[in-house]
């Protein structure tokens, strides 16, 4: 698959070999161009409306009640939708916000959506989407929230405010670290692409990016294990979803919307986190999984003054 898209890239630049399109990446004055056309041609875009619907519902019945009773003071919600592709995913969310939560509408809701690929992220500011992005979604919510016929919709302009598109490398460590107080971060099908070493790298980013308490979504076919023990995972109907533990007592406590649920060895999971008798710093603590943690001169700055469309 790499080959013949790469191909594609080596018409494109009259490169004739592999070598060849290598070294212009390196040193021709036209690379920084080539490289963004390199991500859209390399990376793959499978998304659509409502996706993994248990994980969908989970953020619905679980997650936002919760974030809502911890942002009371503020009224102010930040989600992360990280590999966002054309947008499908975060319109998802802020669908479930306008439409299940009407008190919301008076809060301050906004949706980061960051991806690699410069077109998807393009894509997903037009909102136009087909059938088979849209073959999820309640007609209802079609009606609604869309405009358009004959298999186009646009998504209306409700949403379309709550959603700020912005390019973003995973692996780019000082933007990464520029991102601050989410309360909910969504990495689905994303972290399968990476090796293990840089997973850790990864999921260390999200963790500083999330306040205390903060959950985490990663896809079904992914997982923590041997990666971060950071997070705790948190089971709600045949799916798991991870929160933040901080370095505080109160912080370790389990909050309020997952009490009573249990762990898949079937003990409850608002007991006592391990070890929780014997705190250690969050930067020794992080070190002992993940390797050293670093500060960073861009921790004071949040996303939202970066100016992004």
């Amino acid at each position: 698959m790499l080959e013949s898209r790469l191909s594609l890239r080596l018409t494109a630049t009259h490169c004739r070999t592999f070598e060849d399109y290598y070294n212009f990446l390196r040193f021709d004055p036209g690379r920084e161009s080539e490289l963004r056309e390199l991500f859209n041609c390399v990376t793959t875009n499978e998304t659509s409306f409502f996706r993994d619907t248990t994980q969908i519902d989970c953020f619905r019945h679980v997650i936002l009640p919760q974030v809502m009773k911890d942002r009371e003071a503020t009224r102010k919600i930040r989600i992360w939708s990280a590999g966002c592709s054309s947008g499908e995913e975060p319109f998802t969310l802020a669908i479930v916000v306008v439409e299940e939560f009407p008190a919301l509408a008076t809060w301050d809701v906004q949706i980061l959506a960051t991806d690699l690929s410069e077109q998807a992220l393009e894509n997903g500011r037009r909102g136009v989407y087909g059938p088979y992005a849209l073959r999820h979604v309640p007609p209802a919510y079609l009606k609604k929230y869309f405009t358009g016929s004959d298999g186009q919709y646009t998504i209306g302009p409700m949403l379309r405010k709550m959603v700020k598109f912005s390019p973003l490398n995973l692996v780019d460590s000082v933007r990464m670290r520029a991102i601050r107080d989410m309360d909910v971060v969504f990495c689905r099908n994303v972290l399968i692409y990476f090796d293990q070493e840089t997973r850790k790298k990864i999921i260390t980013h999200f963790y500083d990016a999330l306040r205390d308490q903060g959950m985490f979504v990663i896809g079904f076919s992914e997982s923590l294990n041997g990666i971060n023990r950071l997070f705790r995972p948190a089971p709600w109907n045949k799916t798991i979803f991870y929160y933040k533990v901080g370095n505080s007592v109160a912080a370790r406590s389990v909050p309020s919307v997952m009490r009573g649920l249990r762990g898949m060895d079937g003990q409850p999971i608002d007991q006592a986190a391990p070890n929780s008798g014997r705190l250690q710093s969050f930067t020794s603590s992080v070190a002992s999984h993940v390797g050293p943690v670093g500060e960073s001169v861009l921790s004071g700055r949040s996303w939202e003054s970066r100016g992004e469309s």
